[in-house]
């Protein structure tokens, strides 16, 4: 097998799982991160199959053990009443048909998991190296205070949804930026103990499901996490924040004024909220390319196909990228071949991204009708029994596609 000296520029989630597939093939692989410190907040993620397929591959899925919840049910319901409009059953259905769970986690928990079994396979993990600049033709990596990193075979542009690897050396031509929507969002944890001590609210402890409250431009998702010590809320409204930025302070009067129309248990939720976080929901257009003339870098995650959070697939697909990257890499004889390689990655993988894209779009749309009669035929739709839904996680044709999903094969495998 040859091995290839790889730089990963960014070592989130997406950066830190494709190192990690690289270096079991045998690659020299450095990270590159920009933070100086392992940077991920304190909220919620949810690791669908998709995913989880992947980190058992990779023989590190065993240390999450301790850390995740599995949830019975995603549950879609009406704003105002909590009335659920749509169930997709989860555990143990998911491992039934695709062979792996449907899991919830806290992301600082994911990041730092993935970190240590990353330093623990000899990846040089290197902090505070903020990229300025990529040169393709000579893979060279200029950092912001100057430093380069040349010398490598490949750079993958791990660096999220603002990349510089992609606007100086992919797609060079244009500054590509973010689309926002009309949404951003209030992102906050409450601790069990405080869940358990309102009567209102404990059994969203006890009865342990993905509950989606649905309406007009706004919609708040709430689940356990880190082995159910943490109920972790995401509250999507109209309102603005900056692209690319995950820690904005949120002002807790403004957070419950948003959502001052829905479900009392709702309510009753963010009172108990003591500190929240703002962020913008966005994702990009569609690129022309991935992969530069060269042939000596790529794109994966966010700063290939950064995507709306209503699928609940940004780091499956970054995860999946990383996956069948390593894959395509493994057939090289050499590194003349690496090119060829990367134009066969982009092939099997623009496309998947894109759709799944596009689906977060959709989901955008249907959650959030006002009332009336569009609302009312998305409802009844929603509760039919024929496996065909507009709520994209309980249709069975697209949820066979989305979650039983081989990245290491391109094919998927379900009991359905």
């Amino acid at each position: 097998m040859v091995s290839f000296n790889v730089i990963v520029c960014g070592g989130g989630l997406g950066g830190l799982a494709a190192a990690i597939g690289l270096k079991r093939k045998g690659h020299k692989v450095t990270i590159l991160e920009g933070s100086t410190t392992l940077s991920e907040v304190g909220a919620g993620i949810q690791m669908p199959p998709n995913s989880v397929r992947i980190l058992k591959e990779y023989g590190v899925f065993d240390r999450f053990e301790k850390y995740i919840t599995k949830p019975k049910s995603i549950i879609l319901r009406r704003y105002d009443t909590g009335v659920a409009l749509s169930t997709t059953p989860l555990d143990p259905d998911m491992t039934n048909l695709y062979g792996n769970p449907y899991l919830l986690i806290h992301r600082a928990d994911y990041q730092r998991l993935l970190y240590e079994a990353a330093l623990e396979l000899g990846i040089e993990y290197k902090k505070g190296c903020r990229v300025y600049e990529v040169d393709q033709y000579s893979a060279t990596v200029i950092l912001e205070n100057g430093e380069r990193y040349s010398a490598c075979d490949l750079i993958v542009g791990a660096d999220g949804i603002r990349s510089r690897v992609r606007d100086t050396a992919v797609v060079p031509e244009e500054i590509v930026h973010p689309t926002p929507s009309f949404n951003c969002a209030f992102r906050a944890t409450v601790p069990r103990a405080e869940m358990m001590s309102d009567p209102a609210i404990a059994h969203l402890m006890t009865d342990i499901n993905s509950n989606c409250w649905i309406g007009y431009r706004r919609h708040v998702m709430a689940y356990p996490i880190r082995n159910g010590e943490m109920y972790n809320i995401v509250m999507s409204h109209p309102g603005e924040a900056a692209a690319g930025k995950w820690n904005e302070p949120g002002d807790l009067d403004e957070m419950k004024d948003q959502f001052k129309t829905f479900d009392p248990v709702v309510r009753q939720l963010l009172t108990h909220v003591k500190s929240t976080l703002k962020w913008v929901l966005a994702d990009l257009p569609k690129l022309p390319r991935w992969v530069p003339k060269s042939g000596k870098v790529v794109l994966i995650g966010d700063a290939a196909h950064a995507m709306l959070p209503y699928l609940a697939q940004g780091a499956a697909q970054a995860i999946e990228d990383g996956a069948t990257l390593a894959a395509v890499l493994q057939r090289c004889g050499s590194t003349a071949d690496i090119p060829s390689a990367l134009q066969q990655y982009e092939k099997r993988r623009k496309r998947r991204a894109e759709q799944i894209q596009l689906g977060g779009r959709r989901n955008n749309d249907m959650w959030h009708l006002p009332d009336g009669d569009e609302q009312e035929e998305r409802d009844a739709l929603m509760k039919a029994k024929d496996g065909h839904s507009p709520d994209k996680w309980a249709d069975k044709e697209f949820q066979r596609w989305l979650f039983g999903w081989n990245a290491f094969t391109d094919g998927y495998e379900s009991k359905l």
